[in-house]
């Protein structure tokens, strides 16, 4: 009976809150240690939005960095004319630090996952 209420303590612990999403958030930026302004989403937000665009001419580039928050979004990218612009989607806190996708960790299922496997071990020990 302690092993169940060890594990239901685990995933009482590991449960998180319903915060709203934390995305970086800029406009226009020319390099993206401009564009570390951390915002709270709205509740409707569910990802953060990461544009990056470019232009090169004759020698002469500029890049303009958008960072939002945002109720659906779709990556991509396109190039055309020494013209170039992507967009990455994240749905993380603070995730679109760089504009790259990753692989995340959820510690709180890690943990949960730990605490069953423990109750397992223990009772089939028994």
């Amino acid at each position: 009976m302690a092993e169940l209420y060890i594990s239901l303590l685990v995933a009482a612990l590991c449960i998180g809150t319903a915060a709203p999403l934390k995305c970086y958030t800029c406009t226009s930026a020319t390099s993206n240690s401009n564009c570390m302004t951390q915002t709270n989403c709205t509740a409707t937000d569910t990802s953060c939005q990461t544009f990056l665009g470019s232009v090169s001419v004759l020698g002469v580039s500029a890049t303009s960095i958008t960072k939002t928050c945002t109720t659906s979004c779709t990556a991509g990218g396109t190039s055309f004319a020494g013209v170039t612009g992507s967009v990455s989607c994240c749905n993380t806190d603070l995730c679109n630090v760089s504009g790259a996708n990753g692989v995340k960790y959820s510690f709180p299922a890690l943990g949960l996952s730990l605490g069953f496997l423990l109750v397992l071990l223990r009772s089939s020990a028994q």
